[in-house]
């Protein structure tokens, strides 16, 4: 893989996403000046799939998906470092994809198109160069992951990138402050099934040569998480107040991947062989 010096900056969509910023519209640009983006989780994934991003020729990419886009940060990153590049964030879930498209209006995206739908529902083969799935797999029961539908829809010499929890986790305080979210994985986390190995094992089932895998989020970054997540909880102001600190705890984590051998998510990219 070469790796590509494309300028990627995630975040600037939250105006756009949030409910929360929507609702204060200029406390919010404020607070975005001063603290820069404000999920704790989703910029720590940032960094992880940003650096994924640039192991890959994504300035050779004409078409690319966002397969599962959520709220559509990673296409938005993606359309405005791209602009000749024509994106598809396919999202199922009906509120998410109204949220995506008013996006689109709002900050004038002219190269993603919202495909509401499953992958599988796609008529045209080998149309895509770059499919990709940050923290969506593992929402997923083990036998409805879209791999072969991927692999049907990626070009010959495309790439597959597909990021999820590990399912051995690593927790820094006592996982009784954590009950709540601990029943919210039980419901959704339906997928959250394999370890490295067997992911990368998973992609050469499917007909994957996997050409990159890594372990993310060790010690560090679950701290500024979980601290993230209990200040939350107390309100805003709080939460702010320790975002610095949580980014921080962050950022020392990224110091220590070069060599990672363990962690608490997983990503693995394939290339499907010309």
């Amino acid at each position: 893989m070469n790796p590509t010096t494309i300028d990627l900056k995630f975040g600037v969509s939250q105006m756009q996403t949030s409910k929360s910023m929507n609702k204060n519209p200029m406390l919010s640009k404020l607070i975005y000046k001063i603290f820069g983006y404000t999920n704790i989780g989703n910029w720590a994934r940032s960094l992880v799939v940003i650096k994924l991003f640039k192991q890959l020729p994504l300035q050779n990419f004409k078409k690319i998906m966002d397969l599962g886009a959520g709220l559509g940060e990673f296409s938005f990153m993606l359309s405005s470092a791209l602009p000749d590049t024509q994106i598809t964030a396919l999202e199922i879930w009906p509120d998410r994809v109204e949220i995506l498209k008013k996006a689109l209006e709002a900050g004038n995206y002219k190269n993603i198109t919202v495909y509401p739908d499953k992958i599988e529902t796609i008529k045209e083969q080998d149309i895509f160069d770059f499919i990709f799935a940050i923290d969506v797999f593992e929402h997923i029961y083990e036998n409805e992951m879209p791999f072969k539908a991927c692999w049907e829809k990626i070009k010959p010499g495309g790439y597959l990138m597909v990021k999820i929890p590990n399912i051995k986790q690593i927790t820094v305080l006592p996982e009784s402050f954590f009950k709540e979210h601990q029943k919210w994985l039980e419901d959704e986390h339906v997928g959250q099934i394999y370890d490295l190995d067997g992911l990368a094992s998973r992609f050469e089932k499917e007909g994957f040569t996997v050409v990159h895998r890594s372990y993310s989020d060790g010690w560090f970054s679950r701290l500024g998480w979980e601290i993230g997540y209990l200040t939350k909880k107390r309100g805003r102001i709080m939460q702010l107040i320790f975002l610095p600190l949580c980014k921080l705890f962050v950022r020392i984590d990224r110091l220590f991947e070069k060599n990672k051998n363990k962690g608490n998510a997983i990503q693995v990219i394939g290339i499907k062989k010309a």
